[in-house]
């Protein structure tokens, strides 16, 4: 059965293999994941819900910043 949990661990994970791949589009892409996910639990007035996948969307956002700052520098 799929959970927000095992949602927030995939992310998570695919952050990570995303800044070590270089791969800002995949980064890009959780980010918006991420934050539909984190609009719809605002829309039923989840709020912790909302606020785990927040941190997730600022996570990848955060690491595309990084990514891309590193692309910059070399």
């Amino acid at each position: 059965m799929l959970t927000l949990d095992a949602i927030i661990v995939y992310m998570e994970r695919s952050i990570a293999e995303d800044v070590l791949a270089g791969n800002k589009l995949g980064l890009k892409h959780t980010q918006t994941a991420a934050g539909v996910i984190m609009a719809a639990a605002e829309a039923v007035k989840d709020g912790a819900t909302a606020a785990r996948f927040r941190s997730v969307a600022a996570q990848a956002a955060n690491k595309l910043e990084d990514v891309e700052r590193a692309e910059e520098r070399a």
